[in-house]
Order: C-alpha cells, then sequence, then structure tokens
C-alpha cells in the first residue's frame, strides 16, 4: 500500500443487542455517515497508514487488511 491508494472499510455487522435493542452502531464510520471509501495519505506508526476518509481521518493497520475488515480498491499512481 502506498499513499494515492483508494481503500474500502467494510460494513458493520449488526450485533444480536444491537439489533434487539435498535440501537445503532456507534463506530467512527457509521456515526460520520461514511461511504467507507478513502484515500491512503502516509505511512503511520505501528504498521499502519493514515487515511482520509469523508467524516475524517482514521488510521488503519496491516491488520485490519489481514482480517478482511479492509481492501485496496484502486491503486494510486506511481510518483516517480
Amino acid at each position: 500500500m502506498k499513499p494515492g491508494d483508494l481503500v474500502k472499510v467494510s460494513a458493520c455487522a449488526p450485533t444480536d443487542v444491537e439489533s434487539i435493542l435498535d440501537i445503532p452502531c456507534e463506530c467512527f464510520f457509521c456515526c460520520g455517515n461514511s461511504n467507507r471509501i478513502g484515500v491512503v495519505l502516509s505511512p503511520a506508526p505501528m504498521n499502519s497508514w493514515n487515511v482520509m476518509f469523508d467524516c475524517g481521518m482514521w488510521r488503519l493497520d496491516k491488520f485490519d487488511f489481514a482480517r478482511g475488515d479492509a481492501e485496496v480498491i484502486s491503486e494510486g499512481e506511481s510518483q516517480l
């Protein structure tokens, strides 16, 4: 992954408690009514990346991608 890449974060799966009590998800993306697509801005500490989404900046790490919670949907152009 590199700056300029577009990434998409998976939608939240409602928990049983949220479904039963009709409680909305309180995650960063749901609260920001985000489309969950962001552009990678720069590397961040601890094997992570700063990503700008429509609702603000969030940090994704390699485990988000390994678990399938995030994926690169378009690679930015090389800046050579």
